[in-house]
């Protein structure tokens, strides 16, 4: 701070073997609120450069040592290419004009000159490059605002986590990349990653505090780290630790100020560092990735109460029926546990969970005496009860966050070879959370003692199911259910 209490202005090298000359302008641009460093020629000069920060560079051409020409292409290749440069010389031509400029100079200015002069070159120079590199900024964050609008647009919450660390990795070229969410116990989880292998089985979990994204996640401030550049024995401990070069830690605040997790960068090679518009760029993102979080959380929160809603509708049909009590419940686990091991995304699985929870919603429009009957239905009877799909699927697309389940439940008593209704479909004309379900829900059925028959056992269901694997159920599908019927202690071989 200058003595009157204000921030500099800007700090400026002078580059100059004349001590004169040296002497006033640096008197100049001191009064004007400027941190001078001065340099008697080139090599001191470069010397200077390389300690320090600067925003302005005003050299002579000839120097002793290293001319000026000369120095400002040094500059332009070891220490910056926009670094703004104003040349000051007593020689000036044409010529040596034309030639400062081809090397990358801001201004020149012809010795004698007045303080007015050497002031309006000199914040000229600083700001024709201020705007060239808020143009570069700009130019090269205009891609972020792309990525924000499908952030924000995401209102699934595994789906939102990642894209996030997707797009993040992309635009800052990162090897590896996680976004971990705080919990109510302090700790950070890693809740999605790009680049990197997990065991579901033992979560990555981080106290706040602890580790980098724990230092992060307690200070709510980002952390640029190069094993080449900080200094902080500890934190360089921790990069040599996770063998990594360079990493960037953003955290992910709400609205309110308070902390939702930490974003995660990691580089494994000394190729490309990341850089201070890298943490710019993964800020902003952080930024617009909190919003987007409360969001999908908010949304998930009415979508819950939605699922809550249409729940209790559906255990009104188990209510109608006691001899189906906990059906609905055992076909959502079988039906999630074969869609794991089949490989599925994450929001498929979620998707097929909720579909065999609600995959007879549509019983409600069938009447007690066809849905309680103790017989077997007439023709006209099960032509009637063939509608619940289609009942079930209207009543799905009028409830908001169930709409993408409503194919699902559609299709459930497809057959794989076209024999099943509504519709006709077969093999992978049928979704796929659809065959699943149709297979478990046979098993579940075939299994359940009902007023109108007796369950069989477990042994005869499986048998059954595989008898017919190609004509009523996806053979695939049959034989993984097989698996998780086994490995869940159900089916004993």
């Amino acid at each position: 701070m200058t003595e009157g209490g204000f921030m500099p202005k800007g700090n400026i090298l002078i580059i100059d073997d004349e001590p004169v000359i040296l002497d006033a302008a640096s008197e100049i641009f001191k009064k004007a609120d400027y941190k001078v460093a001065t340099a008697c020629n080139g090599i001191e000069g470069m010397e200077k450069l390389a300690k320090g920060s600067f925003d302005l560079v005003i050299t002579d051409i000839r120097m002793p040592g290293m001319d000026g020409l000369s120095l400002i292409q040094k500059i332009r290749k070891e220490v910056s290419t926009d670094l703004p440069v104003v040349v000051v010389t007593g020689h000036g031509t044409i010529d040596t004009a034309i030639e400062s400029m081809r090397h990358g100079t801001q201004g020149f200015l012809l010795k004698p000159f007045t303080p007015r002069e050497i002031l309006d070159v000199a914040e000229d120079a600083v700001r024709k490059s201020n705007i060239l590199k808020e143009n570069i900024k700009l130019k090269a964050f205009l891609p972020i605002f792309d990525v924000n609008k499908r952030l924000l647009s995401e209102v699934n919450i595994d789906r939102l986590l990642e894209k996030a660390v997707e797009e993040v990795s992309r635009h800052t070229i990162a090897d590896t990349s996680s976004l971990m969410l705080l919990g109510e116990d302090g700790y950070l989880e890693i809740k999605a990653s790009f680049g990197m292998e997990l065991d579901l089985e033992k979560p990555v979990r981080v106290k706040t505090g602890e580790g980098i994204a724990g230092i992060v996640a307690e200070k709510k401030e980002p952390l640029l780290l190069d094993q080449r550049a900080n200094d902080d024995p500890v934190l360089k401990h921790m990069m040599t630790h996770i063998n990594i070069k360079s990493a960037l830690s953003s955290p992910i605040i709400s609205r309110k100020g308070g902390l939702i997790g930490v974003l995660n960068m990691a580089k494994m090679t000394d190729a490309q560092p990341f850089t201070n518009s890298d943490m710019e760029m993964a800020s902003i993102i952080c930024g617009q990735l909190g919003i987007a979080i409360e969001n999908a959380r908010l949304y998930e929160g009415i979508e819950k109460s939605y699922i809550d809603i249409i729940a209790a509708l559906a255990s009104t049909i188990e209510a109608r029926d006691s001899s189906t009590a906990g059906h609905a419940i055992r076909m959502a686990e079988y039906s999630s546990l074969t869609a794991i091991k089949m490989g599925m995304a994450l929001n498929e699985i979620v998707m097929i969970r909720r579909a065999a929870l609600l995959h007879d919603i549509g019983k409600i429009g069938i009447p007690d005496n066809i849905l309680l009957k103790n017989a077997p239905l007439s023709e006209d009877e099960y032509r009637f009860m063939k509608e619940h799909p289609l009942i079930g699927i209207a009543i799905l697309d009028n409830v908001e966050g169930l709409k993408d389940i409503g194919n699902i439940v559609k299709h459930h008593h497809e057959h794989f070879d076209g024999s099943g209704y509504p519709d006709g479909l077969k093999g992978d004309e049928i979704p796929l959370g659809a065959r699943i379900i149709a297979a478990a829900d046979a098993f579940e059925a075939m299994t359940t003692e009902r007023p109108y028959r007796k369950a069989i056992p477990v042994i005869d269901a499986a048998g059954e199911l595989k008898k017919m694997a190609g004509t009523q159920f996806d053979p695939k599908v049959v034989d993984v259910l097989m698996q998780v019927l086994t490995s869940r202690g159900v089916l004993r071989t």
